[in-house]
């Protein structure tokens, strides 16, 4: 099936139609002035209010998605940057012309709202909201100052998109040539393909140019990253938190002691993670793992390069024990201009799903070319995709965005349903490994590597608490820190300082304690594939329920009532017993075969 890119239209079916309904949204700001003044403690006025507010932040939702995807199309189009920072302005405006509806809500109190919910039933599908709203109260501002904050929002974005047009659009990465003769110059796209190269002088090579790069800029990306973490530190004291930290996670009501236990059981489990770079130097042939090690396949490629066809078809076989609805809005969306496969000049590099366009579908941005990693990816995207799916299809608007601390479990267990789906049907010695090898390099991945970047973005957050500025040389000495521990420097893995620079590279911590979700995601979603996988009663309908509650209830709560605490060690002690086990198994293939991958040691 070609497939050049996603189908926009589905949203709006020209740029013209997005500009009239930009237009007709921006003329609804007032919308917010005019519920200003009147009393929310009356039934009538505070269903007329929600359902203007919930209405104007859908419809924007549909803008932001078209201006997002086309701008993602092409990152060096000038036009379409242009109109995504139009969008993420008017966003700020709208949310500027409602920030006073917080504050009021939580005036109410807990008793006034719950006697509205009990006079206007129609108040039903804002039940959750209006009782966090009151809950958030303890940490809002006055009416004047949250106005403030809102107008203020598109500067606290700044240095993430400094960073995007840097990294993206102006960066002079190096350029090298292929023992084919083909010169490719090595962005992010072609060093996540490189890096997996078999030979070890070419991966060396395109890793040392690719980060050399980062390094020449780190002083720039150091003011960037300082700018935003300083921007969550100051709205995390304003609003009187203890930390950062607390202040990341209340939105949601994630316990603390959540990402504390990650950390904490994360580490009890690195003897594991070193077990595996022990595992991976002895299929590689090498005396000491170094850095660019790290990510080329290890055991023999049994699937070479695989079509985008087959990648789909792969996926739909792996899912089937999520039953029909699941697997036929899977179809749909593949079939249906959901998504943009292929890599190309200028495209955003990495992987995305969006799900905010509530009345259309969510949209999936790759940059597949081929190789079993780039198919775990599509696996992954398509996992939130189907979340979106279905809690738009199960959930009104109010409560069907969930966030991201449920959406990785979606994302991790598809992953998981694909590589054990690979396992039944790769029946040789060699076929086994090489899965296997994949499998485990993906719970390190989105496990141990993402609890990496947790503890690395803790220390950060807390050493500005403190008063201290981030520069590169701090940041890169901090990171090398974290990196040798992590990796087990002096045992298994070589940690060249050279490498200390790759927190430049990882544009997540520009989202604020977003990274631990990987983790916690990871540990939940393997907890639910070994139940459903072992056809434990009630243990699929759990899950689906689970992603069609959307963010009907507290995402810690939601997880508890499918019978997963993450504040706990069970979940993470399950993945541990789950990790030495895959270990075991491909310890003996590679014993029994000894089949490795021919390497070239420079």
């Amino acid at each position: 099936m070609a497939e050049t890119g996603w189908d926009l239209t589905h949203l709006f079916p020209s740029d013209e139609a997005f500009w009239q309904a930009f237009s007709q949204l921006a003329a609804r700001a007032e919308l917010g002035a005019r519920w200003e003044g009147t009393s929310l403690a009356e039934s009538t006025h505070l269903l007329g209010a929600l359902r203007d507010f919930f209405q104007t932040f859908r419809d924007f939702g549909r803008l932001a998605v078209y201006a997002l995807a086309s701008s993602d199309e092409d990152t060096r189009h000038g036009e379409r940057w242009a109109r995504r920072l139009q969008v993420q302005d008017l966003g700020a405006k709208l949310a500027a012309a409602w920030s006073w509806l917080s504050p009021r809500l939580a005036q109410l109190g807990g008793a006034r709202v719950e006697t509205l919910l009990a006079q206007e039933p129609q108040l039903a599908e804002f039940a959750f909201f209006l009782r966090d709203a009151v809950r958030l109260g303890r940490h809002l501002l006055s009416e004047g100052e949250e106005r403030v904050l809102a107008e203020l929002s598109p500067v606290g974005r700044a240095p993430y998109n400094l960073y995007q047009v840097l990294t993206h659009a102006e960066f002079p990465f190096p350029e090298m040539e292929l023992p084919n003769g083909e010169r490719v110059r090595v962005d992010q796209t072609t060093y996540t393909r490189l890096r997996e190269h078999p030979d070890r002088f070419l991966r060396e090579k395109a890793t040392r140019g690719f980060f050399a790069t980062y390094r020449h800029f780190a002083r720039t990306l150091a003011c960037a990253l300082d700018a935003h973490v300083r921007h969550q530190v100051t709205e995390a004291r304003l609003r009187r938190f203890a930390s950062s930290l607390e202040a990341a996670l209340f939105p949601h009501a994630v316990p603390l002691g959540v990402y504390h236990r990650l950390l904490a059981e994360a580490d009890h489990l690195l003897p594991l993670l070193h077990r595996l770079f022990a595992l991976r130097r002895k299929a590689l042939g090498l005396s000491q793992l170094a850095f660019f090690d790290l990510y080329v396949p290890w055991g023999e490629d049994s699937f070479g390069e695989i079509p985008l066809d087959r990648a789909r078809e792969l996926l739909l076989e792996s899912v089937t024990p999520l039953g029909e609805e699941y697997v036929q809005i899977l179809q749909e969306g593949l079939q249906g201009g959901w998504m943009d496969p292929y890599p190309r000049p200028g495209k955003r590099s990495g992987a995305y799903c969006t799900g905010e366009a509530y009345d259309v579908h969510p949209y999936v941005l790759l940059n597949f070319q081929g190789s079993l990693d780039n198919v775990a990816t599509l696996a992954h995207e398509w996992g939130h995709a189907v979340h979106s799916a279905l809690a738009n299809r199960y959930q009104p608007y109010p409560t069907a965005e969930y966030p991201i601390f449920l959406a990785e479990i979606a994302s991790t267990l598809n992953e998981t349903l694909l590589f054990h789906h690979l396992l039944q049907i790769s029946l040789k010695p060699a076929q086994m490994l090489f899965v296997l090898s994949y499998f485990l390099e993906h719970i390190r991945g989105t496990f141990f590597r993402q609890a990496n970047f947790a503890d690395f973005e803790l220390a950060v957050y807390q050493r500005v608490e403190e008063g201290e500025a981030l520069t590169g040389d701090n940041l890169t000495a901090l990171y090398g820190e974290k990196q040798q521990r992590w990796l087990g420097h002096g045992k298994e893995v070589e940690v060249d300082e050279e490498f200390a620079v790759e927190w430049a590279y990882i544009p997540h911590f520009y989202y604020g304690f977003y990274v631990y979700q990987y983790a916690t995601s990871m540990a939940a979603s393997t907890f639910f594939a070994r139940q459903i996988l072992a056809g434990e009663p009630g243990a699929r309908e759990r899950y689906l329920n689970l992603l069609k509650a959307g963010g009907s209830a507290y995402p810690y709560e939601l997880l508890c009532q499918a019978g997963v605490d993450l504040a706990s060690p069970e979940p993470y002690q399950e993945l541990g017993v789950f990790f030495a086990d895959m270990l075991d198994k491909a310890e003996r293939l590679l014993h029994q075969q000894n089949i490795g991958v021919k390497v070239a040691v420079s």
